[in-house]
């Protein structure tokens, strides 16, 4: 990092430094990287990607979630010309919805998935998530190998995702595979057209579901986003729908893989900690919490000023990006005690690794309950593994999620428990 500081309160002068949150540098040092932003420079721009703000402190990142008038989620991606390029730097050409909208607008497509993924929904999902983690993991106990990503934290997310939806539990690999080869591309790279491609096949197949739910409506989550009406009465426009149902999709087969993944890299690495959560699992709430703050599965979101405005002692103009660094943010010293510490029962953990505000992930509850859930099986039935950490893959890229290809691990073999894996989701 490379930083140039203004004097302080001087707005005329923008601190500056190089970063880019796609780069391997980043990835290897994201945590170094990040406590120097917080440290040196909280608010400040970079050149990379056509330029954009980097905010660090975890106050100028809360305040910016919370005011999303000023720092807009809006995508304008009929437009090539317009600032507003929504969450993602660069942006996806294709409107992630709710996500890059806006209130009141994005109200309309956020109430429809408050309920089915509220903290009493999330909870209700506990004994399905417990029967799909215990069937993927009696494909391989006996055997004492596995790879812990593409056997367990991969299909377990996807599955329960897919379920939720009221989709066939059986092609989770063909919405999976797709969303994690394009969050671990690099914009640019051999495989982000290849990507692209992929999703653009995967979306064609969810909006031709959402069409046959909107003929024949079954009950399920499609179903619902397929027929629900506007505040006119009229039904939601399609295209919305579709992006809604692929934002459920990505966000439920990637995150809680990061997270659960990186979880066990740590455990096994502090095999003290480990002891503990096998003997006292009331604390993997607390833990999951703790995980999410120092492992950052989302590491930025971004966002477009819609006027100018003073954000942490820089002077940002109407129209220019804003990348909001949630891992920095979480390491913030003013906001935790001695943030680079692993306290599994930290509390109270007011982190900001799922957002704030209104945009906050509206899959959070699920996500905590699903982490929580595997770890515990996990740790029950496999509490030896041992990682072959040279080779580990991790994603080459976290400038969008911070995330494992794979992990090879043995483990003193184990009986199956003779767990059916489920014909369908829960109710």
């Amino acid at each position: 990092m490379q930083a140039n500081h203004p004097d302080a309160g001087d707005l005329t002068a923008r601190a500056t430094i190089e970063l880019d949150h796609h780069g391997a540098d980043y990835r290897d040092r994201w945590q170094e990287i990040s406590d120097g932003n917080v440290a040196e420079c909280p608010v400040a721009h970079t050149a990379a990607y056509g330029g954009t703000w980097v905010v660090s402190g975890y106050e100028p990142v809360v305040e910016a979630l919370r005011d999303h008038g000023v720092f807009s989620s809006y995508q304008d991606h009929t437009d090539p010309d317009s600032p507003m390029r929504g969450t993602s730097n660069p942006p996806i050409p294709a409107l992630n919805v709710p996500q890059e909208l806006d209130p009141p607008l994005h109200t309309v497509y956020r109430r429809l998935l408050n309920g089915p993924l509220s903290p009493e929904q999330s909870r209700r999902q506990e004994p399905f998530i417990r029967q799909v983690t215990a069937a993927c993991l009696d494909r391989f106990t006996e055997q004492g190998r596995a790879d812990l990503v593409a056997d367990l934290t991969n299909p377990v997310p996807a599955i329960v995702t897919l379920g939720i939806l009221g989709m066939p539990l059986a092609d989770w690999a063909t919405y999976a595979g797709p969303i994690h080869l394009l969050t671990y591309s690099p914009p640019g790279s051999p495989t982000w057209d290849e990507a692209m491609a992929a999703v653009g096949e995967m979306m064609a197949a969810l909006g031709a579901l959402v069409v046959a739910r909107r003929a024949e409506p079954t009950g399920d989550l499609v179903s619902v986003l397929a027929t629900a009406r506007g505040d006119d009465g009229e039904l939601l426009p399609l295209d919305h729908v579709i992006a809604t149902a692929g934002l459920v999709v990505a966000g439920g087969v990637d995150t809680t893989t990061a997270l659960v993944s990186h979880a066990l890299h740590w455990l096994y690495r502090n095999p003290a900690e480990r002891d503990r959560l096998i003997a006292d699992p009331g604390l993997l709430p607390t833990a999951v919490d703790e995980f999410l703050r120092v492992l950052a599965p989302v590491q930025f979101m971004s966002r477009t000023a819609t006027r100018d405005v003073e954000l942490g002692g820089q002077r940002i103009a109407a129209g220019e990006r804003v990348m909001l660094a949630f891992a920095a943010a979480n390491r913030d010293p003013a906001a935790f005690d001695c943030p680079s510490e692993m306290r599994l029962d930290r509390s109270p953990n007011r982190h900001v690794a799922f957002g704030s505000g209104v945009h906050r992930c509206v899959g959070a509850h699920l996500a905590k309950v699903e982490a929580v859930v595997m770890l515990d099986e996990i740790l029950r039935r496999i509490p030896d593994y041992i990682i072959d950490e040279d080779a580990a893959l991790r994603y080459p890229s976290i400038g969008a999620i911070n995330g494992y290809i794979g992990m090879p691990a043995t483990f003193t073999p184990s009986p199956s428990v003779g767990a059916a894996f489920p014909a369908s989701g829960a109710a």
